[in-house]
Parts: structure tokens; sequence; C-alpha cells
């Protein structure tokens, strides 16, 4: 019974160790260039706006994705996206400098970037939309025939109601 009762225990230990080990490696596959590992999980300022910015820069590539799924041609948008991977990289190398600062002028240069921030992820989701709308069936058909449903029945509303004024039903 002990027997078994450690091979199973190794068994564990062996999984718990891979599991471990491959999650260690997903994480540091995921590590930016020339950023510190510790602002994976760091609070620091620096470290929230780097994680940020590479959220939004995700979130967009997914989006452009979706949309490649979808059948749009998206090689104008990847280049677009591949712009704006070439901006998020040179912010982080602005944020890895600011984060050596001296408190005050750290404090007021992360400031500026985090505008800076603000802009790239606007500037994705513009460009995650515009390979949405891409993907997207048009509309406009659809649009001009409601609108032209909704003008017959203003239309009928208005004659009803012009023949309740002369006394009709």
């Amino acid at each position: 019974m002990c027997g078994g009762a450690t091979v199973v225990g190794m068994e564990l230990l062996i999984a718990v160790v891979v599991v471990t080990g491959g999650g260690l490696a997903w994480r540091f596959s995921r590590r930016r260039p020339g950023v510190p590992i510790s602002w994976q999980t760091s609070q620091s300022v620096a470290a929230d706006l780097h994680r940020r910015v590479h959220r939004a820069l995700d979130r967009t590539r997914r989006s452009i994705a979706d949309a490649r799924k979808r059948g749009v041609p998206a090689e104008g948008y990847e280049g677009l996206v591949d712009d704006l991977a070439a901006t998020v990289r040179a912010l982080d190398d602005q944020l890895v400098l600011a984060s050596r600062l001296p408190f005050k002028a750290r404090h007021k240069t992360l400031l500026g970037l985090r505008y800076r921030v603000a802009e790239i992820e606007k500037t994705g989701v513009r460009i995650a939309q515009s390979a949405i709308e891409a993907a997207s069936p048009l509309v406009d058909s659809v649009d001009d025939s409601l609108t032209r449903i909704n003008e017959r029945l203003n239309h009928h509303a208005e004659a009803r109601d012009e023949l309740r004024e002369l006394g009709g039903h």
C-alpha cells in the first residue's frame, strides 16, 4: 500500500512541476525585450502603463485576426498594427527611462506618457473598428429600405389623421 501511495504522490509532484514550468515558460515568453521582468506584476505607474498599452495592442491584433477570419483582406490593417507596435516599443523605452528618474521628474514624465498611452489605445480602437466595419455587411441598403418604409408609415399616419379631421374613421 505504501508503494502505491508513493507512486501517486510522485506522479502528482511531476504534474505540478510540469504545469509550473510550463506556466513560467509561457510567462517568460510574453516578456517584452528591454522591459524589467518585474513589470509583469509590479504595481508601479510605469509597469501599469506598460501592461495597459500592450493589452490595447493585443486587443487590436485580435480584432484584425477576427476580421481576417471573416474574409477581410487584412494586409493594410496588419501594416497599421505593425506601425502601432513600433510606437509601443518606443513608448516602452521611454517608460523604462522614466522609471529610473528621481521621483518628481519621474512623476511629471509618466504623466505625459499616460496621455501617449491613451492616444495609442484610441488609435488601436480606430484600427480595430475600421477592420470590423470592413467585415460587416453593408447596411446602407438596409438603412435606405428602413427609411423608405418609415416614410410610407408616416404618410399613412398623416392620411389617417386627415381622415379623422374630416370626420372619417
